[in-house]
């Protein structure tokens, strides 16, 4: 919050329209709720009222939701490791190093959202304190290494593939098992991941002991945005139908979108074989349900264990844990993710 009084008072025009688009979509939240009471409401009124200002400020002022860029981040919460690669440990006190007989213990090797276009490795360490913290309770030891892969401006794929799988590499070489490493990824993160799973397949890496994929975006040839993404309409992405689009053709640099090495949803069954369980968890109003739809699809025809979460009415990336879902939900989606990973430690 205060990031964001920061920026309304050093853009002073962006932030009128800020306050405006707000201050109406709140408005015309109130006035259906008290003028049209008895009609039916696909979304919360707590919904509709997080989507009025992550909409408004993912349009206006997009760095404000996750807090870009980190700044003044101690090594306690988030130190910098790799040579071939940068990766940040979370929480910054903790060790990479699991017993191999452990199997309450992991790494969780990460890849944030942003289209590849935005974000950074370290722009989710609220949450991932708080998996951290909820995990223990459960008797189940996390550990991070989220990975500062490259943007687009600075490399289009398949560099950030690369950089995911050096981290992986990493982890192995310093003596982690397989079995003990996670992979997870939101958004453009958790296509990320899946590419990765397929590479490790073609080649002499080992399969993590399983995925968590938040909001997966990965259908490079976008048949979601054929005559605009109505779903634009309950997510805050309300640009979407434009940008989605325009990061996509960056990404790919000339690579058809629905070439295999770009887009899992155009790869052979066959390629999936001897992937480890894939859990995604998906908002029902966010504009990449389709593709997270299609993927459970694809890997069950596999024969790869996948359970897919639909949550009712949500948006892109609610599984994260923004405090404005609904704790209920929240507590639901982590406990999910714990007992999931559990469940691939143990080998189940």
């Amino acid at each position: 919050m205060v990031k964001l009084w920061k920026l309304l008072l050093q853009k002073p025009l962006k932030s009128c329209r800020f306050l405006y688009a707000i201050g109406a979509q709140i408005l015309l939240v109130g006035l259906k709720a008290i003028l049209l009471p008895s009609l039916p409401r696909y979304q919360s009124i707590r919904l509709q009222l997080h989507r009025a200002y992550w909409s408004s400020s993912s349009y206006y002022f997009p760095e404000v939701i996750h807090r870009l860029p980190v700044t003044n981040c101690p090594e306690t919460r988030a130190h910098r490791v790799g040579s071939e690669f940068t990766g940040y440990v979370i929480p910054g006190t903790a060790e990479l190093a699991v017993a191999p007989e452990d199997r309450r213990r992991c790494v969780i090797i990460y890849a944030h959202g942003g289209g590849y276009a935005r974000g950074e490795a370290r722009m989710y360490l609220n949450y991932m304190e708080e998996w951290v913290k909820g995990a223990a309770e459960v008797g189940l030891d996390l550990v991070f290494l989220s990975v500062e892969y490259p943007l687009t401006h600075e490399a289009p794929q398949p560099a950030q593939q690369e950089a995911f799988l050096s981290a992986y590499r990493y982890v192995l070489d310093i003596g982690i098992s397989s079995r003990n490493v996670i992979f997870m990824g939101d958004s453009a993160g958790g296509g990320l991941c899946v590419l990765s799973l397929l590479n490790a397949n073609r080649t002499t890496l080992p399969q993590p002991a399983g995925s968590v994929l938040v909001s997966p975006w990965l259908d490079m040839s976008l048949p979601s945005f054929r005559g605009g993404n109505a779903l634009v309409e309950t997510d805050y992405l309300v640009g979407g139908n434009l940008t989605v689009p325009t990061f996509v053709n960056a990404w790919l640099n000339g690579e058809p979108g629905d070439s295999p090495q770009v887009n899992p949803l155009y790869c052979a069954l066959s390629e999936f074989e001897g992937v480890n369980p894939v859990l995604i968890l998906v908002g029902g109003g966010e504009f990449a349900l389709q593709e997270g739809k299609d993927l459970a699809r694809h890997l069950e025809d596999a024969g790869v264990r996948q359970h897919l979460e639909v949550e009712w009415g949500q948006m892109h990336l609610y599984a994260l844990g923004s405090k404005w879902v609904d704790p209920e939900v929240r507590r639901k989606t982590d406990a999910m993710i714990y007992r999931w990973i559990l469940e691939c430690l143990a080998g189940e």
